[in-house]
């Protein structure tokens, strides 16, 4: 995948070690961190460190692709980051936007810029994600991309709340007619470089 990845209002690009601090600050608010399986409540500078770290690390080796979500190429607001948990497994959607940045549609918008160039880059045909049961707010963030609701996948770990809760699977079929009009090139605003 490409090292910048433009949207109408975005820049979404590789992360920094100079993103920690700013990434420590949103994801130690509990709203955030309760939300994801693995950010821990607090998240310390120099945990976001080791995290920012390992995330590049894996996306040297193919095994994930995080990016920064920015408004101008600067400061981070948010994580997008498509990863697999094994070699056979599907690539998986993860996100986060920070809460002074909630209710604008910065989520949904980085999303379909990601996936165009996922769709583009990594020549996929599916995308799966997962959502603790107590977040409609990203389950309508995951519609509005197209993705289908498939069910319980039973209780997974949140570092946050230190104990499992129920997750409900999301799945994109990038064969399907809505979604190929919805993630493939023609985008008007929404393009990668």
């Amino acid at each position: 995948m490409r090292d910048i990845i433009h949207s109408e209002r975005l820049v979404l690009r590789d992360l920094e070690l100079s993103d920690a601090e700013r990434f420590s600050k949103f994801t130690s608010d509990w709203e955030i961190a309760r939300m994801t399986g693995s950010i821990p409540h607090p998240m310390p500078v120099i945990s976001t460190e080791i995290k920012i770290l390992t995330m590049r690390s894996q996306r040297r080796r193919g095994l994930a692709y995080p990016y920064a979500i920015t408004l101008d190429g600067r400061d981070i607001i948010g994580v997008m980051d498509l990863f697999r948990r094994s070699d056979t497994s599907d690539h998986e959607l993860g996100y986060w936007v920070a809460r002074p940045y909630w209710g604008l549609g910065y989520a949904k918008e980085a999303g379909q810029a990601f996936i165009r160039e996922a769709v583009k880059s990594l020549k996929i045909s599916k995308i799966v994600a997962g959502v603790f049961a107590d977040n409609p707010a990203s389950m309508r963030v995951l519609r509005s991309l197209g993705f289908k609701n498939i069910g319980s996948e039973g209780d997974f770990f949140s570092m946050a709340r230190l104990g499992h809760m129920e997750s409900i699977g999301f799945e994109l079929d990038l064969t399907a007619p809505s979604a190929k009009s919805l993630h493939q090139d023609g985008g008007k605003a929404i393009e990668a470089c």
